[in-house]
């Protein structure tokens, strides 16, 4: 079972650091629900690091690559099956 995946990129932060990740992500990941916010409220980190929302929770790079390889990452988790007998397996009978 896949999760929902929805990224959230503050307009300002995309102009500063993370265009070519929202391009790169929109690319790779089609089925993947991209919002673009004027303000994402986190004006600090939005100032000095590129950074994304997801599913809420903020996701913060070094650099573009690093927040891509971090936004890649937990995509690739939350939509792998889930071993029997962890808390995220369900069997379907």
């Amino acid at each position: 079972m896949a999760f929902a995946v929805q990224l959230t990129f503050c307009k300002k932060n995309l102009a500063l650091y993370s265009q070519s990740v929202l391009e790169a992500i929109s690319h790779d990941y089609p089925d993947v629900e991209i919002e673009l916010k004027d303000c994402a409220d986190v004006c600090g980190t939005c100032t000095d690091i590129p950074f994304a929302l997801r599913n809420g929770a903020l996701i913060g790079g070094r650099d573009p690559r690093d927040l891509y390889k971090k936004l890649e990452r937990g995509m690739r988790f939350l939509s792998e099956d889930k071993l029997p007998g962890t808390a995220g397996y369900v069997e379907v009978k």
